[in-house]
């Protein structure tokens, strides 16, 4: 086995030394019903009106097959009638509450399945005890009081609305909020059929909480190197590498080389590093900036700027 291999595995064993905070949420979510975006669009748009053209024409055709104008008339009402009464019990939301934050979780959890984390940091923790929690459920209630003193026990209490989408396909938009122990807030929102419309706030959410910041410390080889990232404090672009090593000068850092983005992306976006992905990288290489370009590893995938055909560059400083 190659040096070069042997060292890669031995890094990858070591475990990061820094990690972001874990974030306590509390595990009842309270939902409030929004305003109804179909009804106000179809009151407020063609929709209504272009109903009540094709009532017209299919009026007309009912007299013409011998249909009196009250009979006519009288089968429109029913038919308007039905329409209004299926959208009243299609927009019922009977626990859509509790399927919101029930999904929420669902898939928050299967986000931490499919990608793991050394650490996670995302938690929904209940404040009541099991006996409260079992009578809620059994009453057909929400699950949980807020004490006082909550935020001795949790760093964010959540609440979200919902209401259903414009397009009237059955769509339904969700917001979620998250209040923090200062008032801070962080807000997410998502849209979609109810049983899929959370994937989008949990895979916002995951990314957020476990998504590597910055300066993140990992153990390479024996020693602590610090990803410092750039001036805005995430990945940066540049058309020079040159400009991007002199950018780290600037903030006391430097550009990583070959070896150590290698490294770096062993430990992937949510555990501390930084995966390489399919973007060209400038890199330091010796005293020139060098260009790493993951796609082109025959002989090497270090390669000077004048050899790619790529002319933007991601890029982070270290120290």
């Amino acid at each position: 086995m190659k040096l070069k291999s042997v060292l890669l595995l031995m890094l990858i064993s070591m475990p990061s030394m820094t990690m972001g905070k874990t974030a306590n949420i509390w595990s009842s979510i309270p939902f409030i019903r929004g305003a109804d975006l179909c009804q106000y669009k179809q009151a407020y748009s063609q929709t209504r009106s272009e109903y009540m053209h094709d009532m017209t024409d299919m009026a007309s055709q009912l007299m013409e097959f011998g249909a009196k104008g009250s009979e006519a008339l009288e089968m429109l009402e029913k038919f308007d009638s039905l329409y209004d009464k299926n959208l009243r019990l299609a927009t019922q939301y009977k626990y859509m509450d509790v399927t919101l934050e029930n999904t929420l979780k669902s898939y928050l959890d299967s986000y931490y399945r499919s990608q793991p984390v050394s650490e996670r940091k995302v938690y929904f923790k209940q404040l009541n005890d099991i006996r409260s929690i079992t009578r809620a459920v059994n009453n057909g209630q929400r699950i949980g009081n807020i004490p006082a003193d909550s935020y001795s026990v949790v760093d964010y209490i959540g609440y979200g609305s919902y209401s259903l989408a414009p397009n009237c396909k059955g769509n339904i938009q969700v917001t979620i909020s998250l209040v923090g122990k200062d008032g801070s807030t962080k807000n997410y929102s998502g849209l979609g059929q109810p049983s899929v419309v959370m994937s989008q706030i949990a895979s916002a959410i995951f990314t957020e909480f476990e998504r590597t910041q910055f300066p993140s410390t990992l153990n390479i080889g024996g020693r602590n190197l610090t990803i410092i990232g750039t001036s805005n404090g995430s990945i940066g672009e540049t058309f020079s590498p040159s400009n991007a090593a002199r950018a780290c000068r600037y903030m006391g850092g430097r550009l990583p080389n070959d070896m150590e983005l290698e490294m770096i992306s062993s430990y992937g976006d949510w555990n501390g590093g930084v995966s390489i992905g399919s973007a060209v990288w400038a890199i330091g290489q010796g005293s020139t900036p060098m260009v790493y370009h993951p796609g082109l590893r025959n002989p090497s995938p270090v390669r000077r700027v004048s050899e790619i055909n790529s002319r933007m560059f991601n890029y982070y400083c270290v120290k």
